[in-house]
């Protein structure tokens, strides 16, 4: 259903809304009116097929996971540890008894952070950068106890643009900047692809 067809009856049934309400004095009446409308709306909304998402089930009955320092294959040091705790936050944030450590867990995620690279994006002059962008891709795959992959993905990537700075020091931070939200990102990614929930 398109957005202006959703607008289109939600004005209808405010507009029905109204008549009962004037029609009805009586404040318990008003009430019916108003729940009336909120659950018209709420089937609206569920038949246009809008469903709230859940946190996702996890694949192979795994409950808990233990995350491992990432292999980090790219010339950005560093580069490692802040898609690790990228990742934890994510999934603790997502389900807060997600992540434990590796004796109490069902699984384990281990990753490799295949490439990072930067492309410039906006040109002020032939010869000027004003605006770049990095691109982080990473591969990962989740084991059972028993060493079983239980699931994996390969070429997961995302990219963040950076503005380039007066000075090496400000282009250098705006570009760890946008590794930061760029790692965040494929946390995101990451997760939604684990759980299925996207």
């Amino acid at each position: 259903m398109r957005y202006e067809d959703v607008c289109q009856n939600l004005n209808g049934l405010d507009a029905a809304c109204e008549r009962v309400v004037a029609k009805d004095r009586c404040h318990g009446r008003r009430q019916v009116g108003r729940w009336t409308l909120l659950v018209l709306f709420l089937c609206l909304l569920t038949a246009c097929g809008y469903q709230f998402a859940g946190p996702g089930q996890l694949p192979g009955g795994v409950q808990t996971i233990a995350v491992e320092v990432f292999t980090n294959r790219s010339a950005e040091s560093g580069l490692e540890t802040t898609l690790t705790n990228a990742v934890i936050d994510e999934m603790t944030r997502r389900r807060q008894d997600l992540v434990v450590g590796p004796k109490e867990a069902d699984a384990v995620l281990s990753g490799t952070i295949d490439r990072l690279s930067t492309a410039t994006l906006t040109r002020g002059g032939t010869l000027t950068a004003v605006e770049r962008r990095v691109i982080m891709t990473a591969s990962f795959v989740l084991k059972n106890r028993g060493g079983k992959v239980v699931w994996q993905v390969r070429g997961l990537s995302a990219e963040q643009a950076y503005p380039v700075g007066d000075s090496k020091a400000a282009t250098d931070l705006n570009k760890r900047l946008a590794i930061g939200q760029v790692s965040e990102r494929l946390a995101e990614y990451l997760f939604e692809r684990l759980t299925g929930a996207f």
